[in-house]
């Protein structure tokens, strides 16, 4: 891997300036973070759960500023100085946060599909003959909530931002008020 100051200068624009952190990344930038992050694996600087999370966050990010909180703990800093409060890093984690509410509906979804599909067909064996497809019910049910946080995704990372953004004022405020 290049040197940190090389490797943050290699994007359409370095990720840890303030000025450049909203404009939207290019293909290459996206490509380069998936360098960076399959290197750090490589070198076990990263777990295979961080370097998937980190990796699919790394292929949907819209702004350079994004790439900041996943490389930034991989890469030395070189003389840009990373804002931790950033909105980059707000949107970052509210993906994080979503893509785990999006995974847990998911497989909440596939464990009623599957559960329901086993109870249906053992009953169905044991009576000797198909009995009434009900398991449609609870799929379709749990369906729709995977859908729905799906199709709100943009909403949903909004408000995560928010809540996190909250929790960090009044962190601070806390610790203010410590001193």
């Amino acid at each position: 891997m290049a040197s940190g100051r090389a490797m943050w200068s290699a994007f359409s624009a370095d990720p840890r300036d303030p000025v450049s952190a909203d404009l939207k990344a290019t293909d290459a930038d996206r490509d380069l973070a998936a360098e960076v992050l399959r290197e750090a694996y490589a070198d076990g600087r990263l777990t295979r759960l961080e370097y998937d999370e980190r990796s699919a966050t790394a292929l949907g990010t819209r702004t350079v500023g994004a790439f900041l909180p996943l490389l930034v703990d991989l890469l030395p800093a070189g003389t840009v100085a990373a804002t931790r409060d950033s909105h980059a890093d707000l949107h970052v984690k509210a993906v994080q946060r979503y893509q785990r509410e999006l995974n847990d509906a998911r497989n909440g979804w596939a464990f009623v599909s599957v559960l329901t599909l086993a109870i249906w067909g053992v009953t169905s064996l044991v009576s000797g003959h198909l009995l009434f497809f009900w398991p449609v019910f609870p799929i379709i049910g749990v369906g729709i909530g995977y859908v729905s946080t799906r199709a709100t995704a943009d909403s949903r990372i909004e408000k995560y931002e928010e809540k996190i953004a909250e929790t960090r004022r009044i962190k601070r405020q806390r610790d203010r008020d410590l001193e």
